[in-house]
């Protein structure tokens, strides 16, 4: 988990009509770490390059290299930190971070949502949360 100072918290500044579009990169996230999941996370010279977000594609390389745990945190913190993004592309390193760590862990999808989907605000992570549950009461 990232820890937050004013410094971080100040570079999230996002208007509502970006905060709407956060909840399609979580999707996309989630789809990679279900692929991730069914077929390994192999250092491959190119197995990323297809992944446009850069910020991830580095955390998903490093988590290939076998980076964990404090080691990997500390590294996406540094990034975070250094950071010249601001507002809605701040905000997706952060939860970039947030999904590489989770991926790192071995959590499943649901675990990641939950830790993800708060970075979208109360009421759109509760309204996934119920869709979610309503979709998969089956």
């Amino acid at each position: 988990m990232i820890y937050w100072n004013a410094d971080l918290a100040a570079k999230i500044t996002c208007n509502h009509q970006e905060m709407e579009t956060l909840p399609l990169y979580i999707d996309h996230l989630v789809d990679v770490s279900k692929a991730v999941s069914q077929s390994g996370i192999q250092p491959k010279g190119d197995r990323f390059s297809s992944e446009k977000d850069t910020f991830f594609r580095y955390g998903l390389l490093l988590v290939s290299e076998g980076l964990a745990g404090e080691i990997l945190e500390e590294i996406l913190s540094v990034l975070l930190y250094v950071s010249e993004s601001k507002g809605i592309e701040f905000l997706r390193e952060c939860v970039a971070a947030e999904a590489v760590l989770s991926i790192a862990n071995g959590e499943d999808q649901d675990t990641m949502l939950r830790k993800l989907l708060p970075y979208c605000g109360i009421d759109k992570a509760l309204t996934m949360m119920e869709k979610r549950k309503f979709e998969h009461a089956d």
